[in-house]
Order: structure tokens, then C-alpha cells, then sequence
């Protein structure tokens, strides 16, 4: 298959996050990335202030640019979006090419609800996204949201989790994965549910107790850049989740949770 990846997602002026987190890990396997930035980012919009533009004309007059080119991608990941009208440019990005695998990470809410500021509709957007995922990767908040079950639940049964796997995979994709749940015994865990057997496959994880911003936007690269290098999906999401947490750890000295260094982390993925 065509190498190239395709991100869709914001770029970040400063802070370790979105694309830039991406980039360092994708070409590290050897995949050769394109980039499509949904928006401009001055910082990472933890710091409480910030500039965004947003790119719509721009995605619309690149893709048009790259059909002229004749430019292919054989792997398309889409993270964070801006409007209604961007999803609607993906879509037929998607459209255009020839069967690209596509990883959609509906980047829009986590502990519990939306981030500041989404727009109006995005969990719908989110939705038409996922239908056309090969793989949707949801944190736990977005399961929840895309599907509007098990609102205000923190702790879900066994039982539940298969049934909030069963609804994403409602949406049309072949795998799920459910990042950072967490049951009453206090394990936290990684949900990999694939819809041809009906399986659930927990993936248990240490979690430390640190946030840092952009350890999402690193697990989604090493899972994809993995998958695409052959290993299973629990494989994949074991690696990504891994290399997360020795990233944390050379970091934890770091002040500056809001940009998370981990070049020095990359050669722990050879």
C-alpha cells in the first residue's frame, strides 16, 4: 500500500501536541506525512489565551492543488476539527482517493465533556467521521458522547463497555478502540473491540499521576504508525500506550506540562 499518511489536524505554534507530536514518531517508522491543518494555533489553548485561524479555504484550495498533482495518500488520520464544513472537505477527500485506510481520533471532549469552545454540531461531525473510519479511536468521554449513552458514568460494567463497543461499531468502522477507562477496582485499561468476532480485548495500563498535553497525540502515532508496520491492533495500542508512559517518565522533571519533550524517548521504539 502507498506509504503516505495524511494528517488532518491543527498545528500548534507552540507546545508539543497535534501534528508536531505526530510528525517526529511517523517519520521515525518510515512513513512519509503530508499535512492538512485544520487550524493555526498560537499555543495550546491550555495556557487560557491564545490565537486560532482557521484553515477551511486553505484545506479546500490544497486538496485541489493536490489533485492537479496527482497526489495519493494511502492512509488518512483525521484528529482535531473546526467547523461542519471541514468534515464535509474530508469526506470527499476521502472520496477521491483509492480505499485509504482511514483512523479517525474525534478529538473533541474528555473528562466528562466537550473541550471550551467546540462548535455547534461537532459530535454529530464526529459521527459521519466515524462511519468512515477503518479504525475510531475515541477516548472514553467521546464514546460516551458519540454515542449518548451512559452520560455521567465515570465506571461502567464489563457488560456496558461491550455495549458502548457495539454502538461505535454501529457507525460503520472495523475496530474500536476505547482510550483510558477505568472500572471499580481502580484498574485503568485500553478497549480494543473488533466487530467480525464480537470480541472485547482489555489492554490494562499503569497511569501516572501527571498530565501532560499531547501524550493523547503521541499514543495515536505510535498506535497508527505500528499497525501500519504490521503488528495486530493490541499490539499496537500495548507499544503506544508504553511508549506514553516512559515519555512521562523522562518528563516528569519538566515543568512545562504543556509541552512534552520526547525526542530524547523516540529511540525506546526501535
Amino acid at each position: 500500500m502507498n506509504d503516505s499518511i495524511l494528517l488532518v489536524n491543527d498545528v500548534c505554534g507552540y507546545g508539543r501536541v497535534s501534528t508536531f507530536a505526530m510528525l517526529p514518531v511517523l517519520t521515525r517508522y518510515g512513513l512519509h506525512p503530508y499535512i492538512l491543518p485544520t487550524a493555526l494555533v498560537s499555543n495550546t489553548l491550555d495556557y487560557g489565551l491564545s490565537e486560532t485561524l482557521d484553515t477551511t479555504e486553505f484545506m479546500r484550495n490544497a486538496i485541489d492543488k493536490w489533485d492537479k498533482l496527482g497526489f495519493s495518500f494511502g492512509y488518512i488520520s483525521t484528529g482535531f476539527i473546526c467547523n461542519e464544513n471541514q468534515v464535509s472537505i474530508i469526506l470527499e477527500l476521502i472520496d477521491r482517493q483509492d480505499s485509504p485506510f482511514v483512523f479517525v481520533d474525534p478529538i473533541m471532549a474528555d473528562s466528562g465533556e466537550l473541550y471550551p469552545d467546540m462548535y455547534p454540531g461537532a459530535i454529530e461531525c464526529n459521527r459521519q467521521l466515524a462511519a468512515r473510519a477503518n479504525v475510531l479511536l475515541p477516548n472514553f468521554t467521546e464514546a460516551k458522547l458519540l454515542t449518548d449513552l451512559y452520560k455521567g458514568r465515570d465506571i461502567l460494567s464489563e457488560e456496558e463497555y461491550l455495549v458502548l463497543a457495539r454502538a461505535l461499531m454501529d457507525f460503520g468502522p472495523e475496530c474500536v478502540i476505547i482510550k483510558g477507562c477505568k472500572d471499580d477496582k481502580g484498574c485503568t485499561f485500553n478497549l480494543v473491540y473488533n466487530g467480525k468476532d464480537d470480541s472485547l480485548v482489555k489492554l490494562p495500563f499503569e497511569r501516572i499521576d501527571a498530565d501532560y498535553i499531547g501524550t493523547g497525540d503521541i499514543f495515536s502515532a505510535v498506535l497508527i504508525s505500528e499497525y501500519v508496520s504490521g503488528a495486530s491492533i493490541e499490539d499496537a495500542v500495548n507499544k503506544a500506550a508504553d511508549f506514553v508512559r516512559e515519555v512521562i517518565m523522562d518528563n516528569l522533571n519538566n515543568e512545562d506540562h504543556f509541552d512534552l519533550r520526547f525526542e530524547q524517548t523516540l529511540s525506546k521504539l526501535d
